[in-house]
């Protein structure tokens, strides 16, 4: 049993070998969901076209069974199973004719049996044959179809089936290969494993059937799950891989809508009406015409089954962000994240996307929601599965860099949102990195005070600790009835110590992790429009000044300086300052900058 099936399972090792080729890159990715790339349609494959619950046969292939004793079936079987494997030797082929011959003509076999030897007489031919030398396998297919004519036996038919698509797709023929193993992949008298089937279709296909499958479309029109499958698989997003690479361009959307309204019958009658829509919809998503895929969902009936589908939430949701019209988007995106049998790709691919939504209509708070739901579960969970960035696997892609919300914390948020939502959404999983965050940002304000109780009421007692000794050194350096020289004192004892705390006062710890350069691409984003754009570089650019406790201190430093440059105090506060100013690290910029502050101490 086992080594007839060795040659369709041994199929799967090419999957599985493709699989691992994948390699985790550096992931550099940042707000994908301002692409029009994350909103095409979900990627299909041949999985999602198997149905569950279906239990086929588990019975040998022909020829498989033991060889027990000395009859004419027995000595076929023996000889055929040493030809069955890949590893085994030449054979003698007319040794092989001859066992077949004189099973055929023994006079005791069995209906089943008789099947059994004209079975392995067509996979005799085909394994006889090779790309150089077709033949065997043109005859093998010659055999096989005869044999489906006139066969009873389930087990044996649903082999042939197996072998006969095996061989269309050795001799290149996708489309009556693809139509055999799509058909037999839901058959509940199917010999083939669920596993073979899909890796047979993967091989047949590949990721979007490629140039054969456009070429002979109209053929799939034959049954709704035929034109179904070929629709879904020939209009998979694509898109370059690299700046360098081409973008490839969308399948003959004229075509696909043609055929659909010319089978519309044929697509009305599948299981599960709304097939028409979805393909429709799909079609005109991937051909970038969001107007016709909103008018196809408009048809469908309110309270119709099909606007519980996740696809068509999924789609609803991307034509109404690719139209602009945000906040429609919302809805359809809420119910795909709360839907029960949304997978969990699915639903981190809709929290995804409502942080995009909720960015573009200015909803901050629930932006945050999301991002650090994405956080909790799916970084924590190994959930993404699109990784690394824009792999086909699905399709959609979230960040999984974490840097949008680590970004929406540090500066695109107010302060006021973070806490809102830390009132609003207290036990959430992660609200501590909101909390925390809040306290960083409240420390750039010179709110040391507040900032400390948010810090000992997250258990972050070492920063509490340094909070509290910035609010004491800012008091004094601010005092309004010290002397002149006292202030000046005070002020250099508080760039001192924020001189000697670089990232322990002012830069966020729990989000960055030595990384943080590469989130800064507004100026590069040309997904962000003017404005957009010309907010964000002013937000990147305060982030990064208030953060830099060296150079907060050297601001300081600069005016003890001006005011009492000739005094031992001026002095040593030019000494510190110019220690600060060639201690910030490169990530900062501002070299010019640096350099016109250092030549200036210097003199």
């Amino acid at each position: 049993m086992k080594g007839g099936r060795r040659i369709l399972k041994a199929l799967s090792l090419l999957t599985v070998g493709l699989s691992l080729a994948w390699t985790c890159a550096f992931d550099d990715s940042l707000r994908e969901y301002l692409s029009a790339y994350f909103w095409l349609p979900f990627a299909k494959s041949a999985r999602d076209f198997a149905r569950e619950g279906i239990r086929g046969l588990t019975a040998p292939y022909a020829g498989m069974e033991k060889a027990r004793g000395e009859t004419p079936l027995a000595r076929l079987r023996a000889a055929y199973q040493r030809i069955a494997f890949p590893e085994s030797p030449a054979y003698d082929s007319a040794k092989l004719q001859q066992a077949l011959a004189t099973a055929r003509s023994a006079p005791s076999l069995t209906p089943r049996e008789r099947e059994e030897v004209e079975l392995i007489d067509a996979k005799i031919d085909m394994r006889a044959g090779s790309r150089d030398l077709t033949g065997p396998w043109i005859q093998a297919r010659k055999k096989l179809n005869a044999f489906l004519q006139k066969a009873r036996t389930p087990e044996y038919l649903s082999e042939a089936r197996g072998w006969l698509a095996h061989i269309h797709y050795l001799l290149g023929e996708q489309t009556a290969a693809g139509k055999i193993y799509l058909d037999e992949l839901n058959r509940r008298d199917s010999n083939l494993s669920r596993e073979t089937l899909l890796t047979s279709l993967k091989m047949t296909y590949g990721y979007d059937g490629g140039p054969q499958i456009l070429d002979h479309l109209e053929e799939y029109f034959d049954t709704p799950e035929h034109a179904a499958f070929a629709i879904q698989l020939a209009t998979n997003p694509r898109w370059p891989r690299n700046e360098r690479e081409p973008t490839v361009a969308a399948p003959p959307y004229a075509r696909i809508t043609s055929l659909l309204e010319k089978h519309r019958d044929l697509l009305r009658s599948e299981r599960g009406t709304g097939a028409l829509a979805l393909l429709g919809m799909r079609a005109a998503l991937r051909a970038g015409d969001p107007p016709a895929a909103l008018r196809l969902a408009a048809q469908v009936p309110p309270n119709g089954a099909l606007r519980s589908d996740p696809d068509f939430l999924w789609m609803l949701a991307s034509a109404h962000f690719l139209t602009r019209n945000y906040a429609s988007a919302e809805a359809p995106l809420l119910r795909l994240f709360r839907l029960s049998r949304s997978s969990d790709s699915r639903k981190a691919a809709a929290a995804y996307a409502l942080c995009g939504v909720y960015r573009k209509t200015g909803n901050p708070v629930e932006q945050i929601r999301f991002a650090l739901w994405l956080k909790a579960e799916v970084h924590s969970n190994d959930m993404y599965l699109s990784y690394p960035s824009r792999i086909e696997d699905l399709s959609v892609y979230w960040a999984v860099s974490g840097w949008d919300l680590a970004l929406l914390l540090e500066a695109e948020a107010p302060i006021e949102a973070l806490r809102a939502f830390a009132d609003q959404y207290p036990g959430v999983p992660e609200v501590r990195l909101v909390k925390y965050s809040l306290a960083v940002r409240l420390a750039r304000e010179n709110r040391y005070a507040e900032a400390a109780r948010i810090y000992e009421a997250v258990n972050a007692p070492r920063r509490a600790g340094r909070m509290l000794q910035l609010a004491s050194l800012y008091r004094d350096a601010n005092r309004a009835d010290a002397l002149a020289e006292e202030r000046r004192k005070a002020r250099y004892r508080l760039a001192e110590f924020l001189s000697a705390n670089p990232e322990r006062l002012y830069f966020n710890d729990a989000l960055w992790r030595g990384l943080q350069r590469y989130a800064f691409i507004a100026a590069n984003d040309g997904r962000l429009t003017r404005d957009e754009r010309r907010r964000l570089m002013a937000a990147e650019r305060k982030l990064k000044d208030d953060q830099e406790e060296r150079w907060q201190a050297y601001l300081i430093l600069r005016e003890v300086v001006r005011e009492a440059p000739t005094t031992e105090l001026g002095r040593e506060a030019a000494l510190l300052a110019r220690q600060c100013l060639r201690r910030i690290g490169d990530r900062f910029g501002r070299e010019s900058e640096i350099r016109a502050a250092d030549i200036e101490l210097i003199r």
